[in-house]
Order: structure tokens, then sequence, then C-alpha cells
């Protein structure tokens, strides 16, 4: 093969950017520059690495595989360059980071953006399990959720600990109460998000072992609409002990059955995490 390192560039910076001209745009080269690199990349491969569709670049099922390899390879590329001097100043670049919550994830990258106003931010969300996944997909540099099941590959930075809470409004008939269970939360409404929420798999969980069945469940699409749920009175919902700090009508009470904290982390994939980049992101959470 007569692949080189301009094509491995040229490929992984079309993937990174979804698209020859934000790619180089990125590269600081023309577009024909890449597209030709590319075009030599595929031939040398001796396989379609992408879908050109009206929408914009589609990796075929072996443009995945090789994408994974050559992000791999970029972070080699970029870590040399960061050790030649030439990032010192972090001036230039893409840091992608994706949250199972947008909070504190929007603090960081708030404080990241002042101390480093050039480097360009791509900012999702997504639950918990997802976050690990686009990990380990190369789809995302950093995450900020709650420690995953599987943290094989994974450098794991903790933040902070939480503890899941009752949520209730005033209206409703636990409003009052100093603590409570599963056992007599099951006597009522339960508003819950979607199956891909970290505090639905622990609450749910949790009433399993103590063997509770959840007779009445609201599922709404989100733990935002969670919120709002309980606040119009369709039950008693769950959230973390904090985030209510602010939220009139509404009290958080502790359960007794969920009273041992989980931890939130940030994380990255453990070959990458000494690139300045991702350093100085998690230098922003001390």
């Amino acid at each position: 093969m007569r692949i080189n390192h301009h094509q491995i560039v040229a490929f992984n910076a079309a993937c990174r950017y979804k698209g020859f001209s934000n790619a180089a745009k990125a590269l600081g080269v023309t577009q024909s520059s890449v597209t030709q690199n590319v075009a030599k990349f595929e031939t040398e491969i001796g396989a379609r690495l992408f879908e050109r569709r009206r929408s914009g670049l589609v990796l075929t099922p072996a443009g995945s595989k090789i994408y994974a390899v050559t992000e791999e390879i970029g972070h080699l590329y970029l870590l040399l360059e960061e050790r030649m001097g030439e990032y010192a100043h972090l001036n230039k670049g893409l840091l992608r980071v994706v949250a199972a919550a947008s909070q504190p994830a929007l603090s960081y990258l708030r404080r990241f953006k002042d101390r480093h106003p050039g480097i360009e931010l791509a900012f999702d969300n997504a639950s918990w399990r997802r976050c690990a996944d686009l990990l380990r997909d190369r789809e995302a540099d950093v995450a900020l959720m709650p420690e995953p099941e599987n943290a094989a590959g994974l450098y794991i930075w903790p933040i902070e600990e939480r503890v899941h809470m009752a949520l209730a409004h005033e209206s409703h008939p636990f409003y009052g109460a100093s603590q409570i269970s599963i056992t007599e939360m099951a006597e009522t409404t339960i508003v819950l998000a979607s199956s891909r929420s970290f505090a639905r798999w622990r609450f749910e969980r949790r009433a399993a072992e103590l063997g509770v069945k959840l007779q009445d469940v609201v599922t709404v699409g989100s733990t935002p609409m969670a919120v709002e749920a309980v606040r119009n009175g369709l039950g008693i919902g769950i959230t973390y002990g904090e985030a209510m700090r602010i939220e009139p009508h509404l009290r958080s009470i502790p359960i007794t059955d969920l009273a041992d904290p989980y931890s939130l982390v940030a994380a990255c994939n453990s070959d990458v995490r000494d690139l300045a980049i991702i350093r100085s992101f998690f230098d922003c959470m001390d």
C-alpha cells in the first residue's frame, strides 16, 4: 500500500468535521486537496469509505472501521505536535463534549471557552449509556455522566457525588414528608423519564431488589419533562438532591432506599488523556 500521512489526515478530518469543505477549512488546505487525498485513500484501501448524499458524507461500514483506527492515529499526531510546541497556546482545534445533563457541563464549557476562545466547542446531550458509547466510537472527546457500568478503556475523573431524591409538588400528599421509601412511592403515581434515564434505571433496579412492584408509572421523554409533569400534579418524580434549589412549589424528599450516593464523572478514552486540549478541559473542573 502507498497510504501516506496526508491521506489519513484528510480522511479523518472529513469524518470529524462531517464534510470535505469543513475538513479543508480546519486543515488550512484546499477542498480539492482533501477530496483527492480521500479518493487516493479509498483506492489504496480498496473500498468505498463514504456515501456521498445530499445531506453530506455518511460513513460506509468499511469507513466506520477505518475511522476508528485513523482517529487513534490522529490523536497520536496531535500529541506529537503538542510536544513540538505547535499547540502550546491552545488557540485552535475542536473539542466535542457530550453530557447526560446540561449542568454542570455548561458551566465547565463556559470556563473552558473563557480560557481558550480559539477552540471550537461542540456540545450535545445523550443518555448516560450513550455517552460512553460515543466516547468509544470516537464521536466525542469528553463525556460528563454518572459513572459508567463498564469503564474499560476509559479514563475517569470524579466530579461530585449526588443522591437521588423524590420530587413532589406542594399539592401532593407526600410533600411534607421528611423521608419516603420506595414501597410508599409505589402506592402513588410515579413520573419517570424514558428507559434511557440513569435515575429511572437506578430506581427500578432498587425496586426490583426490594421486590416492590411499581403499579402506576407515567413515562415522559426526558428529565425536564418529568419535572414539568410533577409541577403539573401528575405524580411524584425522581431527581438528584441539588436540582430543585430554585424551583417554586416543588420539594425534594430523601428516599430511604436510595440514600447511598452515586458518582458524577468526566471521562475520555485513556489513549487521549494526555492531549493538551483534553487536559485543559479537565483543569476547568477543579
